[in-house]
């Protein structure tokens, strides 16, 4: 069955000379894996350049029954970057992005809504032009409501610890270790109220914009199934600094 959708490139990786598989979060039927004949002749298939980290496509892919890995037969950019291909810290924020969507979801279902908001995050990265070195902790913690483990800040209160293992603010210290010191839970509380819009105007240290992302992380590892380590967190560690 011929099959068209709307796509955000997820990951692709050699599997042979001319062949890759490309993982696509695609619009109509959530997150796919394809086979497709990539080079850089006129008799090469499509061109790599297509599929790299967060690029929006518009595909035609041949769908077979069950199987792990579809056959595309044809995509072309739905939404064409200004910046991002470009410039050195939006290109690294993508592949960080890229990455942690790889690794996170994991439905083949539609989720139109799900979609609409990565769209919208990617386009607005591409066109943004200050308050990058916190757009990844943001979005990181609006990806968690999609995710189905948003943090409840109900009865947060100044002074309270963060339980990671239960996505909530509480008055004493959890009896396990995966909880948020006083200090690191009221900076957790504000990154939740920060926009794409405001961001620019809310400064973190270095020290603790790297401490505030390694504890994201280890909260989705607490409410991800099987999520590993992020091989791409040392270069935008290195990028704000």
């Amino acid at each position: 069955m011929l099959a068209a959708s709307n796509a955000i490139v997820l990951h692709c990786l050699p599997y042979s000379d001319s062949t890759h598989i490309v993982h696509l979060y695609t619009e109509e039927f959530g997150r796919m894996s394809y086979m497709v004949r990539l080079g850089k002749g006129k008799q090469a298939g499509l061109k790599r350049a297509l599929f790299q980290p967060l690029s929006i496509l518009s595909i035609q892919a041949d769908h077979k029954g069950s199987r792990q890995l579809q056959r595309l037969k044809d995509a072309t950019t739905l939404y064409p970057f200004s910046s991002i291909p470009f410039d050195v810290t939006k290109s690294s924020i993508a592949l960080f992005l890229a990455e942690v969507l790889y690794r996170s979801l994991r439905d083949t279902e539609r989720n139109p809504v799900l979609f609409e908001f990565l769209t919208h995050s990617i386009q607005w990265l591409d066109l943004a032009e200050r308050g990058l070195a916190n757009f990844h902790l943001v979005f990181l913690i609006k990806l968690t409501r999609y995710l189905g483990c948003y943090p409840n800040l109900e009865g947060q209160r100044e002074g309270w610890f963060f339980d990671l293992q239960g996505g909530v603010f509480v008055p004493h210290c959890p009896p396990h270790n995966a909880w948020l010191t006083p200090t690191d839970a009221q900076a957790f509380a504000r990154l939740m109220q920060i926009t794409y819009d405001n961001m620019w105007a809310y400064g973190f240290e270095h020290s603790q914009r790297v401490h505030i992302l390694r504890q994201m992380l280890d909260y989705y590892r607490l409410h991800l199934t099987d999520f590993p380590g992020i091989k791409s967190i040392d270069v935008l560690e290195d990028l704000f600094r």
